[in-house]
């Protein structure tokens, strides 16, 4: 059982690194930047566009659902026991592209997904 707490508390503590503003971070880099590099490093987008302005906005979604295991005498049992319901976790990321000189204009996301480690 102390096992179990401790492997508990590490992925608590592991999962309270990620935040918004590290992912903000990670993504505001990208500015300024060549969109070839970001298509290198992020791979083909889930959608792209030209805008009426005539820029490109790429865009990447990923969303997913987790069953969430019932609780009993405060613990959770994640080994099976289902009915708890489950989370819907997304994250959408839009680049906006000068197709001029590809240069990555501007940056937004939204969703309860967009998390990453905050940089030193």
């Amino acid at each position: 059982m102390k096992h179990a707490a401790t492997l508990a508390l590490a992925a608590l503590l592991l999962a309270g690194c990620a935040t918004s503003q590290g992912y903000a971070q990670k993504v505001y880099a990208w500015q300024g930047r060549d969109a070839n590099e970001l298509l290198a490093a992020w791979g083909t987008p889930t959608g792209q566009m030209t805008m009426p302005n005539g820029k490109l906005l790429y865009t990447y979604r990923n969303a997913y659902s987790q069953e969430m295991p019932i609780q009993s005498n405060g613990f959770y049992h994640p080994w099976g026991i289902s009915g708890g319901g489950s989370t819907y976790y997304s994250c959408t990321t839009n680049f906006v592209v000068d197709p001029r000189d590809h240069t990555i204009q501007s940056i937004s996301f939204d969703g309860n997904d967009c998390v990453a480690p905050p940089r030193k």
